[in-house]
């Protein structure tokens, strides 16, 4: 199915703006292979979204707020990205699959800012226990993880605050 450049544009300007990818193709209502197929064909003409929406978020804020704000989104990313998966209705085995990709781009996501902020390490490893504690929920007692659900990213909001 062709989309117009309009929603081309949308889904750009989505993803600049700070919304994930995914979210940005959900939005426009592509494909996420789409999506990331404009993105990468945008960047071998010279237009790379990574670097107009490091520039987008470097011109609304300071460095730490943006350092900050990339923080939060990540742990927002993992925190959404999991609920999706819970009712997401793929098999058992390509769910297991993609939470491992999701905790190894944690793991190295989480190594690579604490190397260019170190008050990042405080707040990777509050974020890895919270994550550990969801995992340990998720087998153990579902319903407890989907109680604990609603409070997540509030939660994931707080350990920023205090860590970041």
């Amino acid at each position: 199915m062709a989309h117009s450049q309009e929603t081309r544009d949308n889904v750009r300007r989505s993803y600049i703006e700070g919304m994930p990818l995914n979210g940005a193709a959900i939005c426009c209502g592509v494909s996420y292979d789409t999506a990331r197929s404009w993105k990468q064909l945008a960047k071998e003409r010279g237009d790379d979204w990574d670097t107009a929406r490091a520039a987008y978020r470097i011109s609304e804020q300071g460095i730490d707020d943006l350092n900050k704000q990339l923080v939060e989104d990540f742990a927002r990313q993992v925190i959404t990205t999991t609920r999706e998966l819970e009712t997401a209705p793929i098999p058992a085995a390509e769910k297991a699959q993609l939470l491992a990709q999701l905790a190894d781009a944690y793991a190295k996501f989480s190594k690579a800012f604490s190397r260019i902020n170190p008050q990042f390490s405080g707040l990777s490893v509050a974020l890895d226990t919270l994550r550990i504690i969801a995992d340990e929920l998720r087998q153990r007692d579902p319903p407890a993880l989907r109680a604990l659900q609603p409070y997540l990213e509030d939660i994931g909001a707080v350990l920023g605050k205090r860590y970041g």
